[in-house]
């Protein structure tokens, strides 16, 4: 199971305006997967999306679009770094209203 932690969200999140927010925050990421399908490396992410995947020096990070906002998810086992990563884009996520 994972770790989920549910942003609450009013308005649409983009891709590209939170890969610098978390840049600038000490977390470097970049998108790997969008809506299931694979993103090359500098590819600019599309502005609408249902799930993507967050390549970050941790580990991998889940965004999914729920009804109450953004799920911010990580593996069940994710050790101290990868939860710190998550808790970093959770709260970027926040300031981005």
């Amino acid at each position: 199971m994972g770790l989920e932690v549910i942003v609450p969200r009013v308005s649409s999140v983009g891709l590209a305006r939170l890969l610098d927010r978390l840049t600038a925050a000490g977390l470097p990421s970049a998108v790997a997967m969008v809506d299931n399908v694979l993103q090359g490396p500098g590819a600019s992410p599309p502005e609408t999306w249902r799930d993507a995947r967050l390549r970050t020096p941790a580990g991998v990070v889940t965004l999914r679009r729920v009804p109450s906002g953004v799920a911010v998810v990580i593996f069940g086992n994710a050790d101290d770094a990868l939860r710190a990563a998550q808790r970093t884009i959770a709260e970027t996520l926040l300031t981005l209203h």
